[in-house]
């Protein structure tokens, strides 16, 4: 936006020189990206205007903010012609109709009659101030609604209105057959749907771009029709896109202009028109909405909020002079609170903190001192949810498992496959391209058992795999982090290592892993055989399942060995996680370990025996270890060999062989007691 001193000096009486302007200018956000002296003692302001701010894309915009940063009162024309006509009227109906069959692309448009003008050439000074902006001078009506359009921002338009065909204006879309030769002479032909001022044959102008060379203002035009309007933004950006044609007039009204000066400007210029052309002001015709009801906006402003954006302490008075001179309207609400009602040229204020913006600006950037932000030690970055997540994954990966990642939709199909039974509390979706996408997934297995299925059908038979990632069910609130494992093949395949087919235990054993290291006990996880198979439960709450795949699902997914799965609902398990780092010191008295082998039912577990012999050691038993487990000869049918170790320690003293001994012997005592196990 290019913007002459001495113009600028018509609507704010400021002594500063321009290079002082400018320099308040660019600290208080519009940028001055040069000032260059001209003929004639003026100088010639180029100032970068950001999108937001189509306010400052006029005169009286930038006075406005000349006006906030001197304290010197903005100097406003003339623009009001008293008693209108709209319609009937002092000089009786209008002889020209204005119909808008496109609301939403204008929702107001005023026409307005200039009778009997005198088009010549423009006064001296009208003419500099055209040059000044950087186009070429044309007649006086055409430079009029150039000039209104730098002072206030509002495009128009002057029709020559003897040329409109049936004394008709008609804003609609055009059709296909719609061309138009603009008044640089060149013929378009109109893309259909683009807004267009019409007569009753063909378009006279595209809206809010440019007009036709068929209804031109020349030096015959005798009466004009004046067009003031309000289009759509984003309808214009779309057009003048399109035809590749850029104007003053595209420019602003892409950015908004500000719907509360369609009708000043329109009087501005009609009585710019009779002064310098002769021009009789006629009737005028005003269709659609006045004023667009979302522009009427109020902000609360809290002052000790707005303090602490800036980190200032400016007084209330302070803040609303400031706010004065932006010519936005300010009352008292409440205690420490102000209302401040924004005008329609300032669409960019909508919220609080642009209120905040606002006076940090005018304040000066420059004035905000730099702080050092408040540093928390040690700060939680991520949610505990994420950083369960990633433990998780890491310590999978640690214990040899390979991370995979299937797509979020399945099909029924394979959830039947994989539970072989139906799913009702799995989400459907309504528009799914394929039958693969038809629900959100409510379990990962059916995408890990795929997986595994078509590395197996490659030759790789030997899998341990897992999946973390969303599950979708109206049993848990449409979205909840899972974890899935599968395990089939081999356990290992090297020569360091008896081979060995991976088991139930090697899976519970992964679970017990992943539990230390999210910071829970092993203890209280219980695996139980109720519902439709093993269920896991942490602390008496279900959080998944694990299970040996039968038959059935193995031939569905092509499967050939034994397959173990298992799935936790990963945000119900974060709730009990404790991902604190603990240290300990390193012991300074010595352990003991003693054996103990014994024959149990094969219901007891070894979680049941570590059980006993932490209640009965008590203090003294740091560590119970599973040594070997059997089950053949020598071992009745139904019962397991187990040897296990304990190690004790104290942690104040070094232990006796005695107590050590009185302790060990009570352990093994309840463990018959309790357990009915035998000892060996």
């Amino acid at each position: 936006m290019k913007i002459s001193y001495n113009w600028l000096k018509e609507y704010i009486d400021i002594k500063e020189p321009p290079e002082k302007i400018a320099d308040m200018l660019t600290k208080s956000g519009s940028e001055v990206k040069s000032s260059d002296a001209i003929e004639g003692g003026d100088h010639i302001m180029e100032i970068e205007v950001t999108p937001n701010r189509s306010d400052c894309l006029n005169y009286i915009g930038i006075a406005r903010e000349v006006s906030a940063l001197t304290g010197k009162k903005v100097k406003m024309p003339v623009m009001s012609i008293g008693s209108r006509v709209q319609g009937p009227g002092s000089r009786g109906e209008a002889p020209f109709t204005v119909e808008i069959k496109d609301k939403d692309l204008c929702p107001r448009y005023t026409a307005r009659l200039i009778r009997n003008v005198i088009v010549k050439d423009s006064p001296e000074w009208l003419k500099k101030k055209i040059v000044s902006m950087g186009l070429r001078p044309v007649n006086n009506v055409v430079d009029i609604t150039n000039f209104v359009l730098f002072e206030t921002g509002q495009p128009m338009h002057a029709f020559d209105y003897d040329k409109i065909k049936g004394q008709k204006i008609v804003i609609r879309r055009s059709r296909e057959a719609d061309k138009i030769t603009s008044i640089d002479n060149v013929e378009r032909k109109l893309e259909k749907e683009t807004l267009v001022i019409a007569d009753e044959e063909k378009p006279i102008a595209i809206a809010g771009v440019m007009g036709s060379v068929n209804t031109e203002v020349n030096f015959g035009t005798q009466n004009i029709l004046l067009e003031s309007a309000y289009f759509n933004p984003v309808s214009i950006r779309r057009t003048s896109y399109k035809l590749a044609l850029i104007s003053e007039s595209s420019f602003r009204f892409e950015r908004s202009v500000d719907p509360g000066m369609v009708l000043p400007a329109s009087d501005r210029a009609a009585l710019l028109m009779q002064k310098l052309c002769g021009g009789e002001i006629g009737e005028l015709v005003d269709k659609g909405d006045k004023l667009p009801k979302d522009l009427l906006r109020t902000v609360e402003v809290r002052i000790d909020r707005l303090n602490k954006i800036l980190n200032l302490k400016l007084t209330e008075p302070y803040i609303k002079k400031v706010l004065v001179s932006l010519s936005l309207d300010v009352t008292p609400h409440k205690k420490g609170v102000i209302k401040v009602t924004v005008p329609t040229f300032r669409q960019d204020i909508k919220d609080e903190i642009d209120i905040a913006e606002e006076v940090a600006r005018i304040y000066g950037y420059e004035n905000i001192a730099s702080t050092i932000p408040h540093i928390v030690p040690n700060p939680d970055r991520r949610p505990l949810s994420w950083q369960v997540k990633q433990k998780a994954a890491e310590t999978l990966v640690s214990l040899g498992l390979s991370e995979v990642v299937t797509y979020g939709l399945t099909s029924k199909a394979s959830l039947h496959k994989t539970f072989g039974y139906e799913i009702p509390e799995a989400i459907a979706v309504k528009n799914y391209m394929s039958v693969e996408q038809e629900v959100m997934r409510p379990s990962l297995m059916p995408g890990v058992l795929a997986v595994l299925s078509r590395n197996i059908n490659r030759g790789i038979k030997d899998l341990k795999i897992f999946e973390i990632g969303s599950a979708y069910s109206k049993d848990y609130h449409y979205e909840s982090t899972h974890l899935s494992i599968a395990l089939t093949g081999l356990l290992a395949d090297d020569w360091q290592r008896q081979k060995s087919q991976v088991t139930l235990f090697d899976l519970k054993g992964i679970l017990n892993t992943l539990f230390l290291k999210l910071g829970l006990s092993a203890d209280k996880m219980e695996i139980t055989t109720e519902g439709k198979g093993p269920q896991i439960f942490y602390e008496k709450k279900h959080i998944g399942y694990l299970t040996v795949l039968d038959k059935k699902t193995l031939d569905a997914f092509d499967l050939t060995d034994k397959t173990f799965t298992a799935e936790i609902n990963l945000d119900t398990l974060a709730r009990y996680a404790d991902l604190k780092k603990k240290f300990k010191g390193i012991p300074k008295y010595p352990s003991v370990k003693r054996d103990i082998s014994l024959i149990a039912p094969k219901g007891v577990t070894f979680d049941k025996i570590t059980a006993v012999v932490s209640a009965k050691g008590g203090k003294f038993v740091e560590r119970v270890e599973l040594l070997d487990r059997y089950a053949g000869k020598q071992i009745p049918d139904g019962h397991q060999g187990l040897a296990f170790r304990i190690e004790y320690r104290d942690k104040t003293r070094t232990l006796t062989s005695e107590e050590i001994d009185k302790v060990h012997f009570a352990i093994r005592d309840s463990l018959v007691e309790k357990l009915g196990v035998a000892l060996r």
